[in-house]
């Protein structure tokens, strides 16, 4: 990208949020450098949201809707017109106008979910009221995270927010009052109801576990939901007096007007809520509730459709002799999710290339889940990429190249030699590159040659990486060593330690430990943790078992001068 710059920095206001952390780690996946302001759970401040715009080249207010307008005011005299100002409440007039007041480009968002798993498939509203140079990057960023991007002016998002938020909210919250008043346990009622109930139990449930001020904010800072709340209140008034007085044909009169309105849409409705019904039966949920620790379905967690990983995952299910699907995920994050939920008996992620270094995602996201998940094993392969596009295009008339950062690091030469002119867009993976470079025939996409068959893409040229000797280290990850899959002769034991404070000489004292207990390390790497000074930790690999008394040894004299996360034998 020639402006906005290639790789800009993300600053979040209220980034230890719920959706200020999900959408972290997003952008991080996505490798893009994250600040963050807010105060840590100990009360210590992280980072002054000043200090945030004059660092951040995009920067997003994600905070409580009742304090959205006092930071918004407070940050826009200090961004400028070269920066990008985003906000994800849930109203936007009122937010966007203040926005406004900046000189940066300005566009509103709203997401339309809560806590997530993954973002492939969730809806956003976007009001791109003063975008433009920042459009494109905006626009195919949330696409690579696999949102479904809905365009609206912030006036008529209000509105329909209006009835489509506040007014399914406010009846969910009456059901949960009425259930109290009457002293009715939800899950006795969930046992004994039809789907529907079932349903409408399970999502007044998920409002009352999430924040009660952003509920109730919705529902009193926006002007729309007390105008939608009254007219409910008089069409329930009326059908209510009809139940009362027996009125039976008034209640047909209503339903069979309702019923012309929607029209065919009912038919649709049908068929899909028997499809979701299936999937809503008390066992089933009952299960879900209280999961057994045996529950791990057999599926392979991936980087993938269309990628490396699944192509690193496709040799090693077939020399261990073993049939798994694979669950395919869009983020490296997403791949840890799935194997620490046990919804993926293990997963596979990438760990080192040999020509561009460590996968830092990979080393933060085991650090982060504090030694629960263990590498297993480790799988070496040569890395080839190639060139696809929907047909053969001269390299001048090629508008953008959509690929993973990693494949961009690793094919650089061939990419400014042959298409100088050309956007590099970073996508998720090889597999949303491909489905991307699918949409536009102006568009190429950088993933494995195999893939084109299955794409409706051609090859247009192969081996294209600067390194032909180019290899990936892939690492095994589970929480539970799975049957025929961990290493049976395990030479090397990963590990993390950080120190509780910085002081000189602790990392010099660290590599005597090993030395003198005669322990090789293979890698070292400073992984950051925070977008802060200071705080990092160390990724360590050692060539020894860590059941040999040298290592035990080590590891109790490391445990001395630092906090040790182990990762497991491989």
């Amino acid at each position: 990208m020639k402006f906005p710059q290639k790789n800009p920095v993300i600053g979040i206001i209220g980034g230890r949020g719920m959706l200020g952390r999900i959408f972290r780690e997003a952008f991080e996946t996505a490798g893009y450098e994250v600040l963050i302001s807010g105060r840590k759970p100990d009360g210590r401040k992280v980072l002054a949201n000043k200090d945030l715009v004059k660092k951040a080249d995009v920067v997003i207010v994600s905070v409580f809707l009742k304090d959205a307008q006092r930071i918004i005011g407070e940050i826009a005299p200090l961004l400028n017109s070269r920066q990008l100002f985003l906000d994800f409440t849930s109203l936007k007039s009122e937010s966007v106008a203040a926005m406004l007041k900046s000189k940066a480009e300005v566009v509103g968002l709203h997401p339309m979910f809560g806590e997530v798993e993954s973002l492939v498939g969730h809806n956003i509203f976007v009001c791109p009221i003063r975008a433009k140079k920042w459009w494109t990057w905006l626009r195919m960023t949330l696409i690579g995270f696999g949102l479904e991007i809905h365009k609206i002016s912030p006036k008529k998002h209000d509105e329909l927010a209006a009835i489509h938020q506040s007014l399914p909210h406010l009846f969910s919250i009456a059901f949960a009052v009425l259930l109290k008043k009457r002293g009715i346990d939800p899950a006795e009622l969930f046992q004994i109801s039809s789907p529907s109930t079932q349903l409408e139990l399970l999502t007044t449930a998920r409002l009352l576990s999430q924040n009660a001020e952003m509920y109730a904010d919705i529902q009193l800072l926006n002007p729309g939901s007390v105008k939608v709340a009254v007219d409910f209140a008089k069409i329930f008034g009326d059908l209510t007096t009809a139940v009362a007085n027996c009125d039976r044909q008034y209640l047909l009169k209503v339903l069979n007007s309702a019923n012309r309105y929607f029209g065919a849409w009912c038919d649709f409705a049908l068929v899909k809520t028997n499809k979701l019904f299936k999937e809503i039966n008390r066992k089933k949920i009952i299960t879900e509730l209280v999961p057994k620790k045996s529950a791990v379905k057999k599926s392979v967690a991936i980087l993938g459709p269309a990628t490396q990983t699944e192509l690193a995952a496709t040799g090693f299910l077939q020399r261990k002799k073993l049939k798994l699907p694979f669950q395919n995920c869009t983020t490296n994050a997403e791949v840890f999710t799935a194997v620490s939920s046990g919804k993926a008996l293990f997963g596979i992620v990438p760990l080192e290339n040999l020509s561009i270094g460590p996968v830092r995602e990979t080393m933060r996201n085991l650090f982060d889940a504090g030694g629960k998940i263990k590498i297993v094993a480790e799988i070496d392969r040569a890395i080839s990429h190639a060139l696809l596009g929907r047909k053969k295009i001269a390299a001048k008339k090629v508008n953008q190249i959509f690929a993973h950062p990693q494949a961009i690091a690793q094919s650089q030469k061939f990419l400014l030699k042959n298409f100088p002119q050309a956007e590099i867009v970073e996508t998720s993976n090889s597999g949303v590159a491909v489905e991307f470079a699918c949409q536009e025939s102006d568009s190429l996409a950088i993933a494995p040659a195999i893939v084109a068959a299955n794409s409706g893409l051609q090859v247009l040229a192969r081996e294209i990486e600067d390194d032909l000797n180019n290899r990936t280290r892939f690492v095994v990850i589970a929480r539970r060593i799975p049957p025929n899959v961990a290493t049976k002769t395990a030479r090397r034991t990963a590990i993390a330690f950080y120190f509780a404070e910085n002081k000189a000489g602790q990392l010099a004292r660290s590599l005597q430990i090993f030395a003198k207990n005669k322990i090789n390390l293979s890698r070292i790497e400073s992984i950051p943790t925070e977008k802060k000074r200071g705080e990092f930790f160390f990724f360590v690999e050692c060539e020894i078992n860590s059941t040999d008394p040298r290592f035990r040894n080590a590891k109790k004299e490391l445990r001395e001068i630092a906090n040790v996360v182990s990762f497991g034998n491989f």
